[in-house]
């Protein structure tokens, strides 16, 4: 159980922006991935110092203290790397707390993070056990291998602003927008940026927090130039008030 628990989180933090292709319930997702992502620093499964793993589960608990203790306890040279991945991990938690406190000690609101790899045993059998499982498959294994999902090389993580607007954490996104976080990060080039994701969850709050705070709600209708691709007609799909609705059209793109 653990191995598929492990799995699911190493799935979700590489495939992210994927689910943004299609309306899934991610806040639940989101929130049922931490007890993963916890086990994974908890039993020692990323290939990294103990030292890094207790500061991990530090910003997990929402421990901000104790983070910052353990984070200078690390050789200097190491710090500002781990403190990033502290606060991504934060970010990717619900918790704002830890996330505001890093930001304010020096990590980038906007900068994404390698993760360590996974120790090579564990990520075998976590590799065969996906190839077993009927919600996977070989032919799903052979396809995130493929497509460059399932290596061990550490993944890319980040930016946090669409982490929070994918997860409906409405008050990690206020944090980092009080960072100055760039509203139109995305996760990956060719992907939506973090007001297409919230549009497409149906994240009212986030999409009001994001326009407010300056995000161009034209900006990937001027990139997909395609009929009923409009933020503002997938909005209209997931039932976004009238408010939002306008402030999202593009008159050029948007016909209702």
């Amino acid at each position: 159980m653990l191995t598929r628990l492990a799995l699911l989180a190493c799935a979700l933090y590489v495939m992210q922006p994927a689910f943004a292709q299609e309306p899934v319930p991610t806040t639940n997702l989101c929130r049922q991935t931490m007890p993963a992502v916890r086990e994974l620093w908890q039993h020692d499964l990323y290939d990294a110092p103990p030292a890094v793993a207790a500061v991990m589960l530090d910003a997990i608990d929402g421990k901000l203290p104790q983070v910052r203790q353990g984070l200078a306890a690390l050789p200097p040279h190491e710090q500002a790397h781990w403190r990033q991945v502290a606060m991504i991990t934060a970010a990717n938690t619900f918790r704002p707390a830890v996330v505001d406190g890093l930001l304010a000690d020096g990590a980038d609101a906007d900068a994404p993070v390698r993760l360590p790899p996974f120790k090579s045993g564990f990520y075998q059998q976590t590799v065969s056990d996906m190839a077993h499982d009927p919600r996977f498959g070989p032919k799903a294994v052979a396809a995130f291998q493929s497509a460059g999902l399932m290596g061990n090389s550490g993944n890319l993580v980040g930016p946090a602003l669409p982490l929070a607007a994918l997860c409906d954490d409405v008050a990690t996104l206020d944090v980092l927008l009080r960072h100055h976080a760039n509203t139109m990060a995305r996760e990956a080039p060719g992907v939506g940026d973090a007001l297409t994701t919230a549009v497409i969850g149906g994240h009212a709050e986030i999409v009001q927090h994001l326009l407010d705070h300056g995000a161009d709600a034209c900006a990937d209708d001027r990139l997909i130039r395609k009929p009923g691709a409009t933020l503002a007609s997938i909005g209209r799909r997931r039932h976004l008030p009238g408010a939002l609705l306008q402030r999202l059209a593009c008159p050029a793109y948007d016909s209702h």
